[in-house]
């Protein structure tokens, strides 16, 4: 049987800001999240200047080009009702979340997000279909850009393009940085249809709190006010520590009977994935993952490690940072990520993503443009997502054989090496020989079993991932990958073949 490849996706041109937010297509999306529905998909994304205030919704029929469809909440002219209080009763509703949040420029003296004119931002939104048959948005205000002011709540709307009106707080956090940031929400089902949210970042962590399935709001009913007067602790109202450091845009997806290799025989596993992402978001950010059998956790990386970034790196391993190909427009500062399965049972990381193209090409001084990336995972041998470092183009995971590899390949691939360093990971040739030796700009040997498995040796290290089809960017071409993961170090291995298909 011959490996199907995606067609030519004739990607969208990506394109620096412009005035009009409807011609942005990909583009100025920042932590987009994912949903599907009647056929269509759904992106929606933190506020970007220049765009209507109430989140950014974008629609896609093909998961490939994805075009503005509106707003979350109808907040265009809304400031002078929050400003009076008015907010209560339209605009969304969302006084009493403003009303946590906002704070006089005096008391930062730079970038107020939420301010007493009534103007708001809000941050990374995430949308599901709910137990009741309408659709939730968790959403996010924070006082200040930097601060710890912020909430987290739950909004409704009986369609996925809005307008959605708020139903109430989740939970709540102060100034001053003494509990986690109350920003950054994903909501997950586990296994027995248990309802969960992450939020958090940096400071204290990511946090998790049970949700009832039928309402979406607090399983505990625990209001802030039961916290700041003594009447629960910090573990009741904060919930479950998962993670700690610089690291925010936590999500986890649960999988069953995922296929694991072990002593020799394949096995069913079910397991809770943790993703986030570390550092800094202009800098150095990068996709970390974690796993556990329990919602609660802990979720440790390939060395047993519980997930905690200091600075800039740390534990958890390392799915996507900072890249390029040898052609085409670079992969900067990625992260943000969703972690989403259609309803076909394609498994989908929706991330943002940065490119240095425009200020290489004196076109801009800026990289402050974010992209709507998606791309492919799946998991190698040992049960740990490997991330395709291509954007998704209709391709299928299917079986493939060394014969096959060598084949199409010639053996020869682009290779990309992430370390625990922060610098932008350059691609370099290598060839996979027939007789299991690697040679190039590495060396070590490989091999493949199974149906599409393959180990990757470099420098002792033992790498296991998956050959995928892929359509090669910046190639123009379909052609083979390689997505793998170290087994000791964490950091993944991402090979592009070069032989033209």
């Amino acid at each position: 049987m011959s490996i199907r490849y995606p067609k030519n996706p004739r990607f969208n041109k990506l394109q620096m800001r412009s005035p009009d937010c409807r011609t942005w297509q990909e583009g100025c999306a920042h932590d987009p999240s994912l949903l599907e529905w009647q056929g269509n998909y759904y992106a929606y994304s933190t506020d970007t200047f220049g765009a209507p205030c109430g989140y950014q919704i974008r629609k896609s029929s093909d998961l490939l080009h994805w075009e503005y469809a509106g707003s979350a909440f109808p907040l265009e002219g809304s400031a002078p009702a929050y400003k009076k209080g008015e907010g209560k009763n339209a605009y969304g509703k969302l006084q009493p979340a403003y009303d946590w949040c906002v704070t006089a420029q005096s008391e930062v003296g730079y970038g107020v997000c939420t301010r007493k004119d009534g103007a708001m931002s809000l941050w990374a939104p995430h949308c599901v279909r709910g137990s009741d048959g309408k659709f939730w948005l968790y959403f996010c205000l924070t006082g200040y850009f930097g601060g710890s002011k912020s909430c987290i709540g739950l909004a409704k709307s009986s369609s996925p393009e809005g307008g959605f009106e708020f139903e109430g707080l989740v939970v709540q956090s102060p100034a001053g940085w003494r509990t986690p940031n109350a920003i950054d929400p994903q909501f997950f089902i586990g296994e027995n249809g248990r309802a969960f949210l992450i939020y958090g970042s940096y400071g204290l962590g990511l946090y998790l709190i049970e949700l009832d399935p039928q309402t979406g709001l607090r399983k505990d009913g625990r209001e802030y006010a039961d916290f700041s007067g003594g009447g629960c602790s910090f573990e009741e109202y904060y919930g479950v520590r998962l993670a700690s450091g610089s690291l925010e845009g936590g999500v986890i997806r649960y999988h069953e009977g995922v296929d694991v290799l072990e002593k020799g025989k394949w096995v069913k596993k079910n397991y809770y994935y943790l993703m986030c992402s570390y550092g800094s978001l202009s800098s150095v950010y990068n996709m970390r993952c974690g796993r556990s059998e329990k919602p609660e956790g802990p979720y440790v990386d390939v060395n047993g490690n519980q997930l905690f970034c200091s600075t800039d790196i740390g534990t958890g391993n390392k799915m996507l940072g900072s890249f390029r190909w040898e052609e085409g427009a670079d992969f900067f500062c990625p992260g943000h990520n969703d972690m989403y399965v259609t309803e076909k049972g394609v498994n989908l990381i929706s991330y943002h993503c940065r490119t240095n193209y425009f200020i290489e090409k004196g076109l801009s001084r800026s990289n402050n443009f974010h992209y709507l990336y998606l791309s492919q995972y799946t998991f190698n041998s040992a049960g740990w997502p490997v991330m395709n470092a291509n954007r998704y183009a209709g391709e299928e995971l299917q079986e493939v054989t060394a014969e096959e590899l060598l084949n199409i390949t010639a053996g020869k691939f682009e290779t990309v090496l992430f370390t625990q360093g922060t610098d932008t990971v350059r691609s370099v040739r290598i060839t996979l020989r027939s007789d299991g030796s690697i040679v190039g700009g590495f060396t070590g040997c490989w091999r493949m079993y199974g149906s599409r498995y393959i180990c990757v040796t470099i420098g002792g290290e033992e790498y296991f991932g998956v050959v995928m089809p892929a359509w090669i960017e910046g190639q123009g071409v379909a052609g083979l990958t390689v997505s793998a993961m170290g087994s000791r170090s964490g950091m993944a291995l991402h090979m592009n073949s070069t032989a033209k298909i």
